[in-house]
């Protein structure tokens, strides 16, 4: 299924990556979401940072390990380019390509404040495992291994809907309406609240994740039973 519309502009992806032929590559991949989809590589940070300030792309792709001279490889530079991003442009999707979660630790809590789309997916994982996660970066979702989860924060926009959501026992429209916000985004805020609250595993047919959602909330304190 295609992401847009007739009347939709084109997907455009911005590809973090050192190696020429992964960005290709990656590049075709990302186009079986949308055909028309445009691909802007850039093999230096910088470079793509300024392009950031003429044009907002539907998504940032972006490999973690940048190689050297001396063929060792580094995260300094892609971590310094995250950072860059979380302060100017905190709606931006980004999809992050990387084996190496750890070099992730320093930004957990940017990440957990920030509004875009965050999905980081590995590189030992399928194709189709990358292209999901470009789907769902896409919407706006969170999606962050295990080891980053740990102390990351809420947002007080996440706070109130877990509130409302367990002390009112509202529904995702009525939270909608109390908040006025779209509904997706009120869905979107759940998802993004049982990714950090780390039950995002359950299965909905055993345990109802609203309730292990609520009694996680209840077991760190952040709201009163």
């Amino acid at each position: 299924m295609q992401i847009s519309t007739a009347e939709s502009k084109p997907l455009i992806f911005l590809i973090l990556e050192d190696h020429p032929e992964v960005a290709q590559n990656n590049c075709l991949f990302l186009q079986k979401l949308e055909p028309s989809a445009l691909c802007i590589i850039f093999n230096n940070h910088a470079d793509a940072l300024e392009r950031l300030k003429r044009e907002i792309p539907s998504l940032v792709i972006v490999d973690l390990l940048f190689g050297t001279f001396t063929g060792e490889q580094y995260a300094i530079p892609s971590l310094r380019f995250l950072q860059q991003v979380f302060q100017d442009y905190p709606f931006l999707n980004i999809l992050i390509y990387t084996s190496e979660y750890d070099y992730l630790k320093p930004l957990t809590n940017l990440i957990g404040r920030h509004q875009g789309g965050f999905v980081v997916v590995s590189k030992i994982e399928r194709r189709k495992a990358f292209l999901e996660g470009a789907r769902h970066a896409l919407e706006g979702r969170l999606e962050i291994p295990k080891e980053l989860r740990y102390g990351i924060e809420l947002s007080d926009r996440e706070l109130q809907v877990l509130s409302l959501l367990c002390k009112e026992s509202l529904t995702d429209k009525a939270i909608a309406q109390k908040m006025n916000l779209s509904l997706k985004t009120v869905q979107n805020c759940i998802l993004r609240l049982k990714m950090k609250l780390d039950i995002d595993y359950f299965d909905e047919n055993i345990t109802s994740t609203r309730v292990a959602l609520c009694m996680q909330a209840i077991r760190r304190k952040l709201i009163l039973p």
